[in-house]
């Protein structure tokens, strides 16, 4: 037995509670069928900010303090946690074991990382970061398990 799939394994049947699941699934199902991806995509984008704005994060000096805000904020409801990295161009944004993949099911991935695009928008933005720097998804990895990867970077001409 791996033990790396056996962890993933046990994370994914305790993330979303058992009496939520089928509810969130059936909601999401329900979503899809009505409403076109990008409008989902933009709501969860708008469900994102309003929770960064229920869980503010204060004025960070530096992006290892912003990612311990964040990492606290995520920790208080357990939705798994985040990492930062730079890069010359932008700012690699990694987070993991969120209950949504879970509570939503793989067919809502692209629609519901909307809502990691609208809190971590949220949460630079209140760093005053410049207007032209957006959050956005990455291409999900196959192979990345329970990971939301985005990239803060300035918007394409």
């Amino acid at each position: 037995m791996e033990t790396a799939a056996t962890f993933i394994q046990y994370y994914e049947k305790n993330s979303c509670s058992s009496q939520w699941l089928e509810f969130n699934r059936g909601m999401a199902a329900e979503l899809s069928a009505g409403l076109p991806p990008e409008d989902l995509r933009q709501l969860f984008f708008r469900i994102g900010q309003r929770l960064a704005h229920a869980m503010p994060i204060p004025r960070c000096d530096t992006l290892g303090d912003l990612e311990a805000e964040f990492n606290a904020r995520w920790d208080d409801i357990d939705w798994g946690f985040t990492s930062l990295s730079e890069d010359a161009d932008c700012v690699f944004i990694t987070h993991a074991c969120s209950p949504i993949a879970v509570a939503f099911g793989p067919d809502a991935t692209n629609w519901s990382v909307g809502f990691f695009e609208g809190i971590y928008q949220a949460w630079f933005d209140a760093q005053q970061m410049p207007s032209s720097l957006r959050v956005l998804a990455l291409p999900p990895d196959a192979q990345g398990g329970p990971r939301i990867d985005l990239r803060l970077a300035k918007e394409p001409s």
